[in-house]
């Protein structure tokens, strides 16, 4: 018996090891719906917005290292996952976006969701693919995932007519083909030879890592490079967790105490699958040696945005493999002038954090009381998802140590506001062994809350924690800061939190003394289900680093403030 479209779109993805299809059922995609009643492939993760399940999906490829799926019905399912889409693109995330559209026949005469899906998502995806007939929806879908995962990762597109889910697999002769990516290009061995004798010569060397490192799954090579240099590694805010920050050669990230003052200091910096992008250099104001080796398998981001001395484009396990044969010889690096300067800005911030933790605590709490405490009462294999602007700032505190990469998830570069609730979704069902807590915004947590009742319908074990000072607090700081403190448009009217969360099906919980906040978290953490915790923020304190980026829009100083300055 010949198998439909929607059987061949449910085996293909299933070829290429699909675990979920994140997404809605619509009329016109019911026919795969139906099919997957009678298929052992992807499992239907249903949620509440298209928009929440391309951030589950992106949580779950973020997690997992595997490619994510996401299924939408034509016109507003297609256009209501835009921003998820091009927040996976930004932020390197392999999704692969199948987008249902109508028939040919039914297009340009006014009919229900006729939108041309391809042209409305082209500034989201990487390449797009439209199968005419159900012989070429395998090899739509097959050249969509090796997209997906090419060179920088980034979301691809398969743009499905709805008239080939119930049509009959043809026979044919020749499949149809699909453009499919560019070979990476080879490694340089001569430009690796220029490198490694670069990095032997070094007196004061600093590796910078970013998330692409995580990308390519090569944590390991940038540790046994660090320790055969001796060089302190600084990482981008995805790439946090390559290398422990409680190692005595992790830095961390670029605000951290003493890390500039390194950073001018070394005489050569190894930069590692990174863009060196606004967020973490604060508008590029964060310090670089002049003696900038910059290795990444993109060549738009290479030399960028700060100039490379020398900028090689290739994957990074093969070079930092290269690299790691031709210094191999060395003899592993003693006690460096990195590991000392690392050390002494531990120190200084812990006797900060000391004297900050001496001050009496009660609602609404400092963001830097929470974070400490929510380190202390969670496990060290945690991941930590965190939406856009003030709130995710706090993440970024030196207080808040990472130990594996992985471990912290957000939309980093495209700064989506709503996408926590949805991405802890996907993280959990991409690591169900690991516990999930989501620190999301009040303002950002009613944007996207349905997808609590996801989360309750599929039993999943996930903490929401919610900073809630009633305001749009980041654009509230920028008023103050900025504007004068005129202030217009950013006070929430928010609803009963807990109260929500049981009605969809959660624990909810309101933190009202600072004895109550680590039990209840490490109840939520222990006792299984979906807990959300409503914990009261003091609205007119920031964090260190947002502080800082506050500082940089207005074009003040950018100096990291103590844990305790308040402003």
């Amino acid at each position: 018996m010949a198998r439909n479209g929607s059987q061949v779109l449910l085996d293909a993805l299933q070829a290429r090891g699909a675990e979920y299809i994140f997404g809605i059922p619509g009329t016109l995609t019911l026919p795969v719906y139906d099919a997957m009643i009678d298929g052992a492939g992807a499992t239907p993760i249903v949620t509440r917005h298209e928009q929440g399940a391309g951030f589950a999906a992106d949580g779950y490829a973020k997690v997992s290292g595997n490619t994510g799926v996401v299924f939408t019905v034509p016109g507003p399912g297609g256009t209501n996952l835009a921003t998820a889409l091009r927040s996976a693109y930004e932020d390197a995330v392999p999704l692969v976006a199948v987008t249902a559209t109508l028939a040919d026949n039914m297009r340009d005469r006014s009919a229900i969701h006729d939108v041309d899906m391809e042209k409305a998502l082209a500034g989201c995806v990487k390449k797009s693919f439209t199968p005419d007939s159900v012989a070429g929806i395998a090899p739509a879908v097959e050249a969509a995932f090796r997209w997906a995962a090419a060179g920088r990762p980034g979301p691809a597109q398969v743009v499905m007519k709805a008239n080939l889910f119930q049509a009959e697999e043809e026979r044919v002769i020749i499949a149809p083909e699909f453009e499919g990516p560019p070979p990476a290009p080879p490694v340089d061995e001569r430009a690796l030879d220029e490198i490694a004798e670069s990095l032997l010569a070094a007196r004061r060397p600093v590796i910078y890592a970013g998330n692409g490192v995580v990308a390519a799954r090569c944590e390991r090579q940038v540790q046994l490079l660090a320790s055969k240099l001796g060089a302190p590694v600084v990482t981008s805010v995805k790439g946090r967790g390559i290398l422990s920050e409680a190692d005595p050669l992790s830095f961390g990230l670029v605000h951290f105490l003493g890390c500039e003052e390194m950073l001018e200091e070394a005489d050569l910096c190894l930069a590692l699958g990174t863009g060196f992008g606004q967020f973490a250099t604060f508008y590029f104001k964060a310090p670089m040696p002049k003696n900038l080796i910059q290795i990444d398998i993109d060549p738009e981001r290479v030399g960028r945005n700060y100039p490379a001395s020398v900028g090689l484009v290739s994957d990074l396990k093969p070079a930092l493999e290269g690299l790691i044969r031709r210094i191999s010889d060395a003899e592993d690096a003693a006690l460096t002038e990195g590991h000392v300067r690392v050390r002494e800005g531990k120190r200084r911030y812990e006797e900060r954090l000391r004297s900050f933790s001496t001050k009496p605590t009660e609602p609404p709490f400092h963001g830097l009381f929470v974070m400490k405490t929510l380190r202390e009462n969670t496990s060290p294999d945690t991941i930590f998802v965190s939406d856009s602007s003030a709130t995710q700032s706090w993440l970024m505190e030196q207080a808040f140590v990472v130990h594996r990469p992985r471990s912290i998830l957000l939309s980093e570069a495209y700064q989506s506001m709503g996408y926590a609730v949805g991405a802890a979704i996907g993280a959990k069902l991409g690591a169900p062994e690991r516990p999930v807590c989501a620190i999301v915004g009040d303002g950002s947590f009613t944007m996207t809350c349905g997808e609590l009742a996801t989360a309750a319908a599929l039993d999943l074990s996930i903490t929401y924690l919610i900073f809630n000072d009633g305001e749009y607090n980041a654009l509230r700081h920028s008023q103050k800061h900025v504007f004068g403190e005129r202030y217009i448009a950013t006070s929430l009217n928010n609803p009963d939190c807990p109260a929500l969360a049981r009605g969809c099906g959660a624990h909810g919980h309101r933190v009202e003394s600072a004895e109550a906040l680590g039990s209840v978290i490490r109840e939520s953490q222990a006792g299984g289900g979906v807990h959300v915790i409503d914990c009261p923020i003091d609205r007119d304190v920031l964090s260190s680093r947002w502080t800082r980026t506050v500082k940089s829009f207005r074009g003040g100083a950018a100096t990291a403030p103590p844990p305790d300055a308040g402003d």
